[in-house]
C-alpha cells in the first residue's frame, strides 16, 4: 500500500468519525443539556435549531469529503463496498431531510405560532410542531446509526488475497 493510500484511509477514518460526534454530540448531548439548563424552551429551541444548522453543514461538507476520498481510492483498486455507499448515502439522505425538508416546516410552524409552550396541548400547530419535531428525531437517530455502522465498518474491506 503506497503513502498515499494510507493518508486517504486516515482522513477517511476521521471523517467518519467527525460524522459521527457531529450527529451524536449535537443531538444526544448538546441539545439535551440546552433543553434542561436554558431557563426557557423558546430560547433553548432557538439555540438547538442553530446548533443542528451548523452540525448538519458540517456533516454535508463531510460526506462530499468521504465521497471524493473514496471514488479516488476506488480508482487506486480498492473496494469500499455496497454496505458503505449505502450506509453514507442514507447519513446523506437523513441529514439532507432534516436540514432543507423538516427544519424549514418546524420554523415555519414556530414563527405561525409563537411560543409553543404557549399553546394548548391539543392545539393542531402545536400537534404539527410534535409530529414533525418527532420525523425530525428518527431522522437523526437514523443517521446516527447508519454513521455508527460506517465507523464500525472501517473504510474499505480488506483486499483479497490470492492463494499461492
Amino acid at each position: 500500500m503506497i503513502a498515499i493510500d494510507c493518508i486517504r484511509i486516515g482522513a477517511v477514518r476521521l471523517c467518519l468519525a467527525l460524522i459521527l460526534g457531529l450527529l451524536v454530540v449535537s443531538g444526544y448531548v448538546v441539545v439535551p443539556v440546552l433543553f434542561a439548563k436554558a431557563g426557557s424552551t423558546t430560547l433553548a429551541g432557538s439555540l438547538a435549531g442553530d446548533v443542528f444548522h451548523m452540525a448538519n453543514t458540517s456533516i454535508l461538507i463531510l460526506v462530499a469529503t468521504v465521497t471524493v476520498f473514496w471514488l479516488r481510492m476506488k480508482k487506486s483498486g480498492a473496494e469500499i463496498g455496497k454496505l458503505r455507499w449505502l450506509s453514507l448515502i442514507v447519513v446523506l439522505l437523513m441529514v439532507v431531510g432534516n436540514e432543507f425538508g423538516v427544519s424549514p416546516i418546524i420554523a415555519d410552524l414556530k414563527a405561525q405560532a409563537g411560543p409553543i409552550d404557549a399553546l394548548a396541548k391539543d392545539d393542531p400547530q402545536r400537534v404539527m410542531f410534535g409530529l414533525w419535531h418527532g420525523v425530525s428525531a428518527v431522522f437523526h437517530l437514523i443517521a446516527s446509526l447508519a454513521a455508527a455502522l460506517l465507523v464500525a465498518a472501517g473504510v474499505m474491506r480488506a483486499p483479497r488475497v490470492s492463494p499461492r
